[in-house]
């Protein structure tokens, strides 16, 4: 038998009207509160809620006269304030609605999670494919989610599957046998009935029940679950927090269930809320106008313009930092403000990025701010573990990958009692990028075996290679374990044996513990659903998109402060009691909010299951933002930006409604609210310089620096008087390039930063092929062979295959392919040898004898500005030919193309040290005739140096010059070309940002 009920549409002209009719419509004895649930959108709405009931019935402030909804239960003659404390009813979002019926319930069945029921689906899926209705897509964990919403859409409207097949096979099957896409919509649908009758039939079986059985049960239910139902969201065409069809369905015939009171604004019902809820949701609902007394209208705070200009509505920055930061300069700097900050609030539709830039904003501001809202999981430092340990896994633990997991500061690695250092990782980084290490756990644990009982360059390398072995097969392990709830133990057994958790007194303690719990939840929850109801392994993509997308999906509430500046989402925003607020992230993808679209079907085919159009909640979002312009009780004003992720966005079309408000204005004058200094950063970076802003060690060190002058050329490069050296001339070249390059490889000795290859390095390519060169024309020459000539080219070429075939065996096998390729070359290019052999065969020249990576080692005279130097070098100089003229040939390797002649010093010096170092070889005196580069990248075979004597006087010049420029120790950030600054391998110490481009 259904209870006699009332039902009543409680119209409440404003947001300030909608409290106080909330507030009408709660019963005042607490055994009728403990019986009453008013559903709100969210938690964040909740806890607002609940602050505005205190602050209206305890907090005399704030009273005021309270309305009349028409309710009996109302106080007729109360015109003045009543303090008094409240026994409050629930106050829980819809899904937290069913979450209460169930417990209410005498007897009920287990809840049935939501891992339970998507692992559910998912067996389901499988179990229709198997049965040979094929899917036009893979079934990848994030589509299993989407499946399941879709089922959950359907039930929520009222239809039922058979419903679904009957609606989709009728508008599909006409245009199938031509129509591809039609075809595929078709064979979607075959997929989709099959899993959820599938899914039907195991939710039948199973003892728990979900969200549609506890609507069921609730419907049979012996006891009265509530007696009174407050609804103060819309429907789901008008908001995605809103109530469905089954749900007002439920509501209306749930035994005991005495008075439904749905509190809407004026505006919202104005935008369809009305109609729809007289013609399809409560027929029959009686209308009830609350009156309550007026509140003056907010304050619209706009910019200061110039006489004559049009008056800008809100305020324009360049992004979503910018907009905290203007409203936090506003806030110091508004002349005669007395707004309280706990009653001032920013408004925004998306949370994030906002919470996270306030952490930023507002602490560098010294304004505390507080917050209540849903933060993702998946943003949480301790679910980034977990994702590390999956990339690694799914990998298969190439160098990048582990190394990322190594390094993670929420787990902690050991062997023989030893911790991992950063140092350790750092060595293991450089021995594997050496070994060409490229994944796998096999090569991993030969590393590590090869390594143990040997003495490596560095003794982390050792205990490295121990840990990372070890972490490795640990990982493996448990992915290959033969159930899912095995991988899952296996994954959740690795993270608690090596987690690092934060001391208690750290800040971070309590949030690293919060979203640690929620994680490992996550997965505890994931493993009991695949051991009750599909114990089959999950291959690791299958795992791991599981997991992740949990993750992803799952939030928890992080209480971010007590006291300030409050920061609350729009639906949130509407049940709080504020005196001014900023309306933040006014760009058309915001505002109004977008519902989302089905990834399986076009809306014209949902509108005939029930599906809405977005008229409608493009309607209620305007209806929203209306209601929202009038909130506050003093002031309110409004922020657009222009850039997102340096992309231009737009601006909201609702800027152009706000003027229907007819809101008084007020122009924030600029002088007025601009004060010198108003952020931390600005305290430091604007002279003077204010060091008392920070504490401690950082407060020391500011002070430390702002004694310096930075104008003293130790700050551009200048490091004192060198003595003389050896010097080398490939690295006067570098000196050349960029002075600080130099000063980087030459005198500070550090390693080049060099990104992960699964080939070998520019340098071992060059190093091989001077060998593969030096062993040919070493052979060349003792077969009784001088110069290259078209008579025997042949057989040089021959013996370069021959000599480079056996260098090619001692590479790696995976370096082998592609070296043969550029050193012996393809149908389509010639190799390296032919390159090389081409230049000498046009030259045509004797040659009597070469000389193979000759040193050329010594005290050199140069001469330069008629003064004559003897400079001490250590060069080698790649081939020199002897030839029959009585000169000498220099010839240099390039791999790539042949330097810039303004940069180039080894082929002018070569040929200079070479005349002095060969002088009464072979009993006579030798002269440089010709010098060149075999740049194997230059479309030329040979690059010659023009001018070679010429040349010669020039290079010494430039050599002496660097020299001197060396021993007075210069050294600037200063590269002979910008470009050369994108593949330079110290960028993590230059300072060229710091000295400026000089």
């Amino acid at each position: 038998m259904i209870t006699p009920r009332t039902t009543r549409l409680v119209r409440a002209a404003d947001l300030h009207a909608f409290h106080h009719a909330i507030v009408s419509c709660l019963p005042e004895d607490p055994a009728a509160a403990r019986a009453c649930a008013v559903i709100v959108p969210s938690r964040s709405a909740a806890e607002e809620l609940r602050r505005t009931i205190e602050n209206y019935d305890l907090l005399p402030a704030m009273a005021e006269p309270r309305g009349r909804s028409g309710d009996d239960e109302s106080d007729e003659g109360s015109a003045g304030p009543r303090w008094m404390a409240r026994a409050l009813p629930d106050l829980v979002t819809r899904d937290e609605l069913y979450v209460r019926l169930r417990e209410r319930m005498p007897g009920a069945p287990a809840p049935l999670s939501a891992f339970d029921r998507e692992v559910l689906l998912r067996r389901s899926a499988h179990a229709a494919h198997t049965a040979g209705v094929e899917p036009p897509f893979n079934l990848r964990p994030g589509l299993i989610g989407e499946i399941l919403g879709l089922y959950d859409e359907l039930r929520r409207r009222h239809r039922t599957v058979a419903d679904f097949e009957r609606l989709m096979t009728d508008r599909l099957e006409s245009t199938a046998e031509f129509d591809r896409g039609a075809a595929r919509l078709l064979a979607q649908t075959r997929f989709l009935v099959a899993t959820f009758v599938a899914f039907e039939a195991a939710l039948s079986t199973v003892a728990g029940v979900d969200e549609h059985g506890v609507r069921a049960l609730a419907l049979v239910s012996p006891r009265p679950l509530y007696r009174r139902v407050v609804i103060t969201v819309g429907d789901q065409s008008a908001d995605r927090r809103g109530l469905w069809a089954t749900d007002f369905d439920l509501l209306t015939r749930m035994p005991g269930l005495e008075a439904i009171d749905v509190v809407a604004t004026e505006a919202l019902l104005a935008s369809g809320y009305y109609q729809r809820l007289h013609e399809n949701i409560l027929p029959g609902i009686e209308d009830v106008r609350f009156e309550a007394p007026p509140v003056p209208p907010p304050i619209l705070v706009v910019p200061d313009s110039k006489a004559g200009d049009d008056l800008q509505r809100s305020f324009v920055c360049r992004d979503r930092e910018e907009e905290l930061a203007e409203f936090a300069r506003a806030l110091k700097s508004h002349p005669g403000r007395q707004t309280p900050l706990g009653r001032t609030a920013i408004v925004f539709q998306r949370p994030l990025p906002y919470l996270y830039l306030a952490r930023q904003v507002f602490e560098d501001a010294r304004i505390p701010y507080q917050a209540l809202d849903s933060l993702p999981l998946a943003a949480e430092a301790f679910a980034a573990a977990i994702d590390l340990i999956f990339t690694a896994v799914a990998a298969d633990f190439t160098r990048g990958a582990l190394l990322e997991l190594l390094r993670s500061p929420h787990l902690m690695f050991a062997a023989e009692g030893a911790a991992l250092s950063p140092a350790d990782v750092h060595a293991l980084d450089r021995y594997l990028v050496d070994q060409k290490y490229l994944g796998g756990v096999e090569r991993l644990l030969q590393l590590a075996e090869r390594a143990r009982g040997k003495t490596p360059s560095h003794a982390g390398v050792t205990r490295g290679l121990a840990i990372a072995g070890s972490v490795a097969s640990d990982l493996a392990s448990a992915v290959a374990e033969s159930t899912a709830s095995g991988q899952i133990d296996g994954i959740v057994a690795f993270i608690t044996s090596r987690e690092r958790r934060p001391a208690a007194t750290d800040p971070w303690h309590a949030r690293h513990m919060r979203a640690r719990a929620a994680v490992l939840a996550a997965l505890q929850m994931l493993r009991d659903a695949h051991a009750a109801y599909d114990p089959a392994p999950l291959s690791i993509s299958e795992l791991s998109g599981a997991v992740r997308r949990w993750i992803e999906g799952q939030t928890f509430s992080a209480r971010l402060g007590t006291t300030g500046v409050m920061l609350l989402d729009a639906r949130a925003a509407a049940y709080a009691d504020v005196d001014e607020i900023r309306i933040v992230g006014l760009i058309e993808s915001d505002w109004p909010e977008r519902g989302g679209r089905s990834i399986f079907y076009p809306q014209s085919l949902l509108a005939e299951l029930g599906w809405p159009g977005d008229q409608d909640r493009l309607a209620a979002g305007r209806a929203q933002f209306q209601d929202l312009l009038r909130l506050p009780r003093l002031r309110v004003s409004l922020s657009t930006f222009t850039l997102e992720e340096d992309a231009i966005v737009s601006p909201s079309s609702l800027l152009e409604e706000v003027d229907a408000a007819a809101l008084p204005i007020e122009r924030l004058v600029t002088s007025a609210r601009r004060p010198a200094r108003v952020f931390t950063h600005e305290a430091i970076a604007i002279e003077p310089v204010v060091p008392d802003v920070l504490q401690g060690n950082a407060r020391d060190w500011l002070t430390l620096r702002s004694a310096r002058v930075f104008d003293h050329a130790r700050f551009r490069g200048h490091t004192g008087a060198r003595a003389p050296a050896t010097y080398a001339v490939s690295r006067m070249e570098r000196y050349l390039e960029c002075p600080f390059k130099y000063f980087a490889t030459t005198i500070l000795k550090l390693p080049e930063e060099r990104e992960e290859q699964a080939w070998m390095t520019p340098q071992e390519r060059g190093h091989f092929v001077h060998e593969v060169f030096e062993s040919f024309f070493t052979e060349w020459q003792a077969l009784g062979y001088a110069a290259i000539t078209t008579t025997n080219v042949e057989d040089a070429i021959a013996l370069f295959e021959a000599v480079g075939e056996r260098h090619l065996a001692e590479l790696p096998e995976g370096d082998r392919a592609l070296e043969r390729t550029l050193l012996l070359g393809s149908a389509v290019a010639p190799g390296f040898g032919e390159r090389a052999f081409a230049f000498e065969i046009e030259d045509g020249v004797p040659v009597i004898e070469r000389l193979l990576e000759y040193p050329l080692e010594g005290t050199f005279a140069f001469a330069a500005d008629g003064e004559t130097r003897r400079v001490l070098l250590r060069s080698k100089a790649d081939r020199i030919d002897l030839l029959a003229d009585g000169t000498f040939r220099v010839v240099d390797y390039k791999l790539g193309r042949a330097p810039e002649k303004k940069r180039s010093l080894q082929l002018p010096i070569y040929g200079a040290v070479a005349q002095q170092a060969l002088e009464g070889r072979h009993g006579r005196s030798w002269t440089l005739s010709r010098a060149g580069y075999i740049a194997f990248k230059d479309k030329a075979a040979f690059t010659l140096l023009q001018q070679p004597q010429k040349a010669m006087l020039e290079g010494q010049e430039k050599l002496l010059a660097v020299i001197d420029a060396v021993e007075r120790g210069d050294f600037p950030v200063q590269p002979d070309e910008p470009f050369l600054c994108n593949w330079c391998p110290y960028p993590g110490v230059c300072r060229k940002d710091y000295v400026g481009d000089e």
